[in-house]
C-alpha cells in the first residue's frame, strides 16, 4: 500500500478491526445476537470501499467482496432456520462462513500493513 493512507483507507481500517472484535466475540460465545452490529460495520465498509476512488480500496476488492458475499450467505442460511433447534444443525455452516470472513478480515489488514 502507498506510504500515506487516505482517510477512507484509515476509516476501513478502523471497521476491520471492529469487525474482527465482533466475530473473536461470536467465536468465543458461539452467540449470535453480535450480527446486526456486524451488519453494520459491514454495510460502513462497502459503504466506504464502494463511494471511493482510493487505489486501496480497488486493491482490496477481492478479499472485501469474500466478506461481503459471506456475511450475504450468512444471513440467508440464518433465515432458513425456523426454530432454534434448526441453529445447530446450521452451526456448521455459520463457521465457515464466518471464518471466511474472518480469513478475509486478515487478508485485507495484511496489505493494508496492519498484521
Amino acid at each position: 500500500m502507498e506510504e500515506q493512507a487516505s482517510q477512507v483507507t484509515m476509516d476501513f481500517a478502523g471497521k476491520l478491526i471492529d469487525l474482527s472484535r465482533v466475530i473473536v466475540e461470536i467465536f468465543k460465545t458461539n452467540n449470535l445476537d453480535k450480527l446486526p452490529e456486524m451488519n453494520r460495520i459491514i454495510k460502513e465498509m462497502y459503504r466506504l470501499q464502494h463511494g471511493s476512488e482510493d487505489p486501496a480500496m480497488q486493491t482490496i476488492d477481492v478479499e472485501a467482496n469474500v466478506i461481503y458475499t459471506n456475511f450475504d450467505m450468512l444471513v440467508k442460511v440464518l433465515k432458513t432456520a425456523e426454530t432454534e433447534n434448526d441453529l445447530e444443525s446450521l452451526q456448521a455452516a455459520v463457521n465457515k462462513f464466518l471464518h471466511n470472513i474472518n480469513e478475509a478480515t486478515v487478508n485485507i489488514a495484511a496489505m493494508f500493513g496492519l498484521v
